[in-house]
């Protein structure tokens, strides 16, 4: 037990990547996770120079950072260094046969598919992300999911460009953010919209993943906003919206082309202009879409205000015959 004490003493820092404790390991020198086992850093005593120690010190904060999912080994590579040293510090001394072990590590790190096939789509992802101005946490998303379908076996024989795609369309949507498929594919090439749309599908059904539906009500602010469509509107709009929801005829109908028709019915009632190409275009629907999602909530609407008004009539003369009976009397 005072070996023990000796050899391990509890530090009262915590781990950056997991908050564990960290200890100290006397006789390697180290300060180690309790938790999860990173090495946190490396005592360095007087014996080293000055600019030595400050070299080395460098070095092991810029290994120590956290993992990340956007690495193809999540931050958590091989790595020989050209010190020759082992694990306690020791010097090694057979220099050639170190140097083939570094260039055997390099060589199967390079020479892996699947490692080759998780840098490339980490390119791709990153690329197309950066484009768009989308978050690390949405890139990151989209290389899990990725890295999970390489590991199912599904990227052989397809296109590792559309995968992605298809992943960051799906980190989009799992984050609420509601982003055009046709903007992703406009920056890759010999990829177009069916196709993305063809390995969304592909990946959420083969990989079983349920994506929620987005709400119309966070997307009438953003088709307004494209259009140039005013406060009073967008309001109009989302009362609409309150009135028609859980109605069957709308049931199963895109949240765009809700919110869309929502809109040029509210700019119709508000008596601001717009046009139905107009709306189209800032939701990325034809004017189909748009005139008839229009028709079937205009008709819902009509249904409505009628029934409320014969509801309002049927109060209005009950409450005059009550009167007139007490009245009478």
């Amino acid at each position: 037990m005072s070996i023990q004490n000796n050899l391990l003493n509890t530090d009262h820092s915590r781990c950056a990547s997991c908050n564990g404790v960290v200890i100290s390991d006397i006789e390697k020198n180290e300060n180690i996770c309790s938790n999860c086992g990173v090495v946190a850093r490396e005592n360095y005593h007087t014996s080293y120079s000055g600019s030595h120690a400050a070299s080395e010190l460098d070095r092991s904060q810029e290994l120590q950072g956290q993992t990340s999912l956007m690495m193809y080994d999540i931050s958590l590579p091989t790595l020989i260094d050209k010190k020759n040293v082992d694990a306690s510090g020791k010097q090694i001394h057979r220099h050639v046969e170190m140097e083939k072990l570094r260039k055997l590590n390099k060589f199967t790190v390079s020479n892996n598919s699947k490692t080759r096939n998780l840098n490339k789509a980490m390119k791709e992802i990153r690329k197309i992300t950066e484009i768009l101005g989308l978050r690390m946490l949405i890139a990151e998303r989209a290389f899990y999911i990725y890295r999970k379908a390489l590991g199912k076996g599904l990227i052989k024989g397809r296109s590792i460009a559309g995968i992605a795609a298809a992943a960051i369309y799906i980190a989009c949507k799992d984050a609420g953010i509601m982003f055009p498929i046709d903007k992703i594919g406009e920056h890759i090439e010999n990829l177009d919209r069916k196709n993305i749309v063809h390995y969304y599908k592909f990946l959420l059904r083969q990989m079983k993943m349920n994506v929620a539906s987005p709400n119309p009500y966070q997307i009438v602010s953003r088709i307004a906003e494209r259009a140039g469509l005013g406060g009073k509107t967008q309001r109009k709009a989302l009362e609409i919206l309150n009135k028609i929801e859980g109605n069957p005829i709308v049931s199963g109908k895109k949240p765009v082309s809700l919110a869309a028709g929502s809109l040029y019915l509210a700019a119709l009632k508000t008596r601001e202009h717009t046009t139905q190409l107009r709306i189209a275009i800032a939701s990325e629907l034809s004017t189909i879409t748009i005139r008839k999602r229009y028709l079937e909530i205009a008709k819902i609407i009509e249904k409505s205000d009628t029934t409320n008004s014969s509801q309002d009539k049927e109060g209005l003369d009950c409450s005059t015959v009550c009167m007139a009976k007490n009245l009478d009397k």
